[in-house]
């Protein structure tokens, strides 16, 4: 299946939904007046994550593959945003401005045990893992245009990509 979110049933509000690869059976996974939006499986498929404004403010959720048991994994009144699983599923990068610009972050897969990864004046952003865990890139205008660039999981060993060529955003590793 493919979990992805729109406004199929409401133009003024985003919901997660998952399709066959054939494109049979659209099912709509949430259904509230808040916007859900970038669903991001787990590794095992039994879990998404996902963005919602349930609460007021932009925070990551998580549910059953099936759309059962949303459960709040962040409450903070800062935005979080583009959850990322990490490949064992035991941790989730995400993106927030809790410290008062877009900077990247992880946590257990449960919400507990946040740590900062970046501290920088400019964003950090969209978070995606490497296949072996031990990497994380994101885009990130720290260099005064949008590059991507990659870092150790626990937020070490910085490193340009793109190197200025802007604007270059959603990185995403290969299998």
């Amino acid at each position: 299946q493919i979990a992805f979110f729109g406004t199929r049933d409401d133009p003024l509000n985003d919901e997660i939904y998952v399709v066959n690869a054939d494109g049979t059976g659209v099912t709509r996974l949430t259904n509230n007046p808040a916007d859900d939006a970038h669903p991001s499986w787990s590794p095992d498929g039994s879990k998404i994550v996902f963005v919602t404004n349930r609460d007021g403010d932009f925070d990551l959720y998580v549910m059953n593959a099936d759309g059962t048991n949303p459960t709040a994994l962040t409450v903070d009144p800062a935005d979080d945003d583009w959850p990322a699983w990490s490949p064992d599923g035991s941790k989730i990068a995400f993106e927030s401005v809790r410290d008062g610009n877009p900077e990247i972050y992880v946590m257990n897969a449960d919400g507990t045990n946040v740590v900062r990864l970046t501290n920088d004046p400019g964003f950090d952003s969209s978070p995606a893992w490497s296949r072996d865990g031990s990497q994380i890139a994101f885009s990130s205008d720290r260099a005064f245009s949008v590059d991507i660039w990659i870092m150790n999981a626990d937020g070490t060993g910085l490193v340009n990509l793109t190197d200025g060529v802007c604007c270059n955003f959603f990185p995403s590793w290969s299998p």
